[in-house]
């Protein structure tokens, strides 16, 4: 009888056990590091090394606040070198990763010095800010980028500011 109980006690541990490990956060795969690695990699250094092995030919950045997918690779390469004109030591950090099945959460850091010239005369200013992003894979490459952040934070930093609009009686 004792024995029993024994055996009986090593296989419901041993279920146990298997029940909590297949449950557990199992990672992200080591490819799928290394194609957000580069992908990082190019947004901190405008250099686009093996992009065709990272990115979709149809890939599209999709980002706040209007959502309206800027689509192709090229597409890509010109929106990070206008950045890193404007900032051009834009630095992107990876603080918070999540992966399932093709799909990647990311939150993110940023720091950038606004020197050089865009649309805006350069302020020198620091801006630092955070956002989230979801990323969709298709065959080992990233498909797309959803890119959410507080585009106001942004300018804020760069010294605009909001003024409400009048109000009818003048107040």
């Amino acid at each position: 009888m004792k024995n029993t109980i024994k055996v009986l006690a090593i296989i419901a541990l041993s279920v146990a056990m298997f029940f909590i490990t297949s449950c557990m956060e199992k990672g992200t795969p080591t490819n799928v590091k290394d194609q957000i690695d580069k992908y990082v990699g190019y947004w901190n250094t405008g250099q686009f090394d093996g992009i065709e092995n990272v990115l979709c030919e149809d890939y599209q950045l999709i980002e706040s606040p209007n959502y309206e997918p800027q689509k192709g690779i090229e597409s890509f390469k010109q929106d990070i070198l206008k950045m890193r004109i404007v900032y051009p030591d834009f630095h992107l950090v990876i603080d918070e990763m999540f992966y399932e099945d093709g799909k990647i959460a990311a939150i993110w850091s940023i720091s950038a010095t606004n020197t050089g010239q865009g649309k805006m005369l350069p302020t020198g200013k620091v801006i630092k800010g955070q956002g989230i992003s979801v990323i969709h894979l298709r065959d080992g490459k990233i498909k797309d980028e959803w890119l959410a952040n507080n585009d106001l934070l942004w300018l804020k930093q760069m010294g605009f500011t909001i003024v409400p609009p009048e109000t009818e009686s003048g107040n």
